[in-house]
């Protein structure tokens, strides 16, 4: 997405979430907010107003399920495929920061030339226990999402689960219309085959073990703008087998942009949690199943009520939620998928945070004190009861605020800032491998 830059750790052959999706879209808008002004007040806006829709193929089976019709995937011929070379492409403009799990693969996605086009280009390095190994190598790919056009914007979201498994959603704002394509690749970005579920956009996907699970909205006009009634969660396993379709029991959502569910997935975990905002007479529910297909287990979580869908986060057996109120976004922890939500943190005495669970207990997370002078880093080790601070963050580079982190465990861990250089905001990575005492920078290359 053209967002502030984010990191995302993927659990690499575990299957993952967006890392976590703490960190995601709903968290860098809240922090930026807060660190970037206006810009990240247009961030905002995209988020509350966010679907997504496939562009490609596979068959599906039916489901059992007796409710519902599930739609069938067929296969079609859209793919894209680039040229790999060596090194950072030449021209190369970074947009965005990736990283693998176990931190171990750096991937940074942005533009080149073409001629008199615009590229896609996505530049990958191994990085070793403590410093960046092996040479750079990038890919320049045609065609993969959208055209950009006046009057139109484009939001791009990429996710890697390991070296070879990634998928990017792209979303195409126009003035009333919004529609947008599914990509996944399995060989590192070098082929990418385009996903369509008929009459459904996609709205978000997640990794699980050796399977893509992606959530599809029935959607039509509805008040001068697109609206998504029903829901459904594809499985697409990345070798072999046969894809599904099933059918989500959820109530009528009125108000379909504010009301998309969230998706979450560890393991063969998959998590889905509504958001009903209308007149209080539905609560939010979760949706559990173990590899996105049925049975589904149902629950209502009042807990969860927020402005949108929460932001998830499953590190087994328990799981992380981070709830928009509007101006302030609430941290919540469970023990377990059945447990009781409690919250543990409201970040609205400072002007931004960044949040990372690590494991079932264990988190991170960077405060920024209006009546201070840069932030700090604090970890919690009792699933957020109490935080205690590891290190300032108070580096020149860090002015602009962190905003994303992430943890693959309690001593390496990832922060994105950006810099403003020439009129545009520009990624920068940096990388700790003492819990944050430290920080080194991984992109851009010195």
């Amino acid at each position: 997405m053209s967002l502030p830059v984010g990191v995302e750790a993927m659990e690499s052959g575990h299957g993952c979430e967006r890392a976590p999706r703490l960190c995601s879209v709903k968290v860098l808008a809240h922090f930026a907010l807060a660190s970037l002004g206006f810009r990240a007040i247009l961030v905002v806006m995209c988020t509350l107003t966010m679907t997504a829709c496939g562009a490609a193929s596979i068959q599906v089976n039916s489901s059992s399920r007796s409710e519902a019709t599930p739609k069938s995937v067929r296969s079609l011929s859209a793919s894209v495929s680039g040229t790999r070379t060596v090194g950072i492409a030449k021209g190369f403009d970074a947009s965005k920061v990736l990283t693998t799990a176990t931190g171990s693969e750096v991937v940074v996605v942005g533009s080149v030339r073409c001629g008199t086009a615009s590229c896609t280009a996505i530049a990958t390095r191994s990085l070793g226990p403590t410093s960046a190994s092996g040479s750079w190598s990038s890919v320049t790919l045609h065609g993969l999402g959208f055209k950009r056009s006046r009057g139109i914007t484009v939001i791009s979201d990429y996710r890697f689960a390991n070296r070879r498994d990634g998928f990017a959603l792209f979303t195409r704002y126009g003035h009333t219309l919004i529609t947008s394509r599914l990509y996944l690749t399995t060989n590192g970005g070098t082929h990418w085959r385009a996903v369509e579920l008929a009459h459904r956009q996609f709205i978000d996907a997640a990794f699980t073990t050796h399977s893509l699970v992606g959530l599809a909205g029935k959607c039509s006009a509805h008040g001068g703008a697109q609206a998504c009634t029903s829901y459904e969660l594809m499985r697409l396993p990345l070798v072999t087998g046969r894809p599904q379709v099933n059918p989500l029991l959820t109530p009528n959502l009125p108000y379909p942009f504010l009301e998309q569910p969230s998706l979450a997935a560890q393991g063969s975990t998959v998590v889905v949690v509504t958001n009903p905002t209308g007149p209080r007479t539905a609560y939010p529910l979760m949706f559990e199943s173990q590899g996105g297909v049925p049975p589904f287990v149902k629950s209502v979580r009042k807990s969860l009520v927020a402005v949108t869908a929460c932001g998830l986060a499953i590190r087994r057996p328990a799981i992380w939620a981070m709830c928009p109120g509007g101006m302030n976004i609430s941290e919540l922890h469970a023990p377990s998928l059945t447990g009781r939500f409690t919250q543990f943190w409201d970040p609205s005495g400072t002007i931004g945070d960044a949040f990372a669970p690590v494991n079932a207990v264990d988190a991170y997370r960077i405060v920024v004190n209006p009546r201070e002078n840069g932030s700090t880093l604090q970890l919690t080790t009792d699933a957020g009861a109490h935080f205690h601070t590891v290190a300032a963050i108070t580096s020149p580079e860090f002015s602009l605020g962190a905003t994303s982190i992430s943890f693959v465990s309690l001593r390496t861990g990832f922060l994105a800032t950006e810099q403003f250089v020439k009129g545009h905001f520009h990624p920068l990575l940096w990388r700790t491998t003492d819990g944050g005492t430290t920080w080194t920078r991984v992109f851009p290359p010195a």
